[in-house]
């Protein structure tokens, strides 16, 4: 749908497939309600169609996927951008880098995570050291 076909998804992105398709479902019944209704008032069913495919684009585009498009924007500068950078440091971590920082600034739980992770990191770094030196 929406993602990047990427092998791992961010939770974002399967929350706007449930949004797009809901859209879609809400476009279908705007589109009938007012068609129907039109045709109910004696407007003849070729221009129905043709108000009740306009008016529902509009509504769809102004209402739906504008919106979509900006919480999608805003949530991948704000939180996933420093979630993707944290995944990097701690990859690095994992593959033996215990001396690359992990703290990070962004938004509160962000920055506490980090914070833990930094925490994590330092533990590891001395207790490697404590190890290698009994080793000598």
């Amino acid at each position: 749908m929406i993602g990047r076909g990427k092998k791992y998804r961010s939770v974002l992105y399967k929350i706007l497939d449930v949004v797009f398709i809901g859209t879609l479902i809400g476009a279908a019944l705007i589109f009938f309600v007012f068609f129907f209704a039109m045709v109910n008032n004696g407007v003849a069913q070729e221009v129905a169609w043709r108000y009740a495919l306009g008016s529902t684009l509009f509504l769809v585009l102004c209402w739906f996927v504008g919106p979509i498009l900006m919480i999608q924007l805003l949530v991948e500068r704000t939180i996933l951008k420093h979630i993707k950078d944290m995944t990097q440091r701690l990859e690095r971590m994992s593959s033996g880098d215990l001396d690359t920082p992990v703290e990070m600034k962004g938004e509160y739980e962000i920055e506490r995570l980090s914070e833990s992770f930094e925490r994590m990191r330092l533990s590891l770094r001395a207790l490697l050291r404590r190890m290698r030196r009994n080793e000598s």
